[in-house]
């Protein structure tokens, strides 16, 4: 009995690690009193998209912070700061660095909640991770560019056809 239970626990362990390595996205509420964060909490698929426990997060009041690259920080920030004004930034996209040292894209999805006076009382959001589209954003502005500096420097005409006419 006690070896089924030790296979179930590794088998139930192996799957848990799976699901949570291959979720993209995750859920985290900040609450807010006189437009201050106060308390976050940050639903336990914040591992498979950052690397990092909730237990983490919650431990460690600037790891949310500390894991924005640098170069994306002043952004963050600053629609930090338009939530707790109250104003609503809409879905923004910034870099974090997950704890296994790996540089991902993530886009940020923040939901205000007010009171009934209009008064912000918290606010959720919703992590996705989108390196693999902003790699290949990423892939096809650099394309553009290489196409369009050859365009520029061609010595002669470049025809280009679409549905058998030139363009």
């Amino acid at each position: 009995e006690q070896r089924n239970a030790q296979e179930a626990l590794i088998h139930s362990e192996e799957r848990f690690r799976r699901i949570t390595e291959s979720v993209t996205d995750y859920i985290f509420t900040v609450t807010v009193e006189n437009n201050v964060a106060v308390k976050t909490y940050h639903g336990p698929a914040c591992l498979g998209v950052t690397g990092y426990s909730s237990y983490e997060f919650e431990t460690d009041d600037s790891l949310w912070y500390d894991m924005i690259i640098e170069e994306d920080r002043p952004m963050v920030l600053d629609k930090t700061k338009q939530i707790l004004m109250g104003i609503d930034p809409r879905q923004f996209q910034h870099r974090v660095l997950r704890k296994d040292g790996i540089v991902r894209w993530v886009s940020n999805t923040p939901v205000l909640h007010f009171d009934n006076e209009g008064k912000l009382i918290s606010y959720d959001g919703l992590i996705r991770d989108i390196t693999e589209i902003k790699l290949k954003e990423l892939e096809i502005a650099d394309r553009e560019a290489r196409l369009s500096s050859l365009f520029k420097v061609a010595p002669v005409g470049i025809g280009i056809l679409k549905d058998k006419s030139i363009i």
